[in-house]
């Protein structure tokens, strides 16, 4: 990827590992929601907003149970983090502080099987020039691709 590119892009997300009120992946999306409703958010990035599954925000729609449009309506109403966390709160499945740390755990130990690690290798060509991509928790290899962490 170009290197411009991602340094242009990175200070707009904040890393999926930082949390909100426990929730790893919150304030990702709630920057990738403001961002999108200002025509903002990089093209590659629309696809998987909001998309159930194994992506990042599927993760933590599965995890809180939350309706993703109720929860973008939520975002986009509220003026703070902290508003948003409340109706989060309100709103989701209740968790304890160690259900949390367990669904962080299990995102951190996940790596694809063969056919995700194949698509990882196509589509982050830069980082599979150093490293395989699907060796990766999913974490590492967003801030890999968004210059918070350095390559090989």
């Amino acid at each position: 990827m170009d290197d411009n590119r991602i340094r242009s892009r990175s200070p707009f997300l904040r890393s999926p590992r930082e949390t909100l009120g426990g929730y790893v992946i919150l304030p990702r999306l709630i920057d990738k929601i403001r961002l999108h409703a200002q025509g903002k958010l990089p093209a590659e990035y629309i696809a998987n907003l909001l998309k159930p599954g194994l992506t990042c925000d599927g993760r933590l729609l599965t995890f809180t149970g939350l309706d993703a449009e109720k929860l973008r309506h939520a975002i986009l109403a509220a003026k703070t983090d902290g508003e948003i966390l409340a109706w989060v709160e309100q709103h989701a499945k209740p968790h304890t502080e160690t259900e949390k740390r367990q669904w962080i755990d299990e995102i951190e130990a996940y790596r694809p099987n063969a056919e995700w690690a194949k698509w990882r290798r196509e589509v982050y060509k830069d980082i599979a020039a150093k490293i395989d991509p699907a060796t990766l928790n999913l974490f590492d290899l967003i801030d890999m691709d968004e210059g918070r962490i350095a390559m090989g």
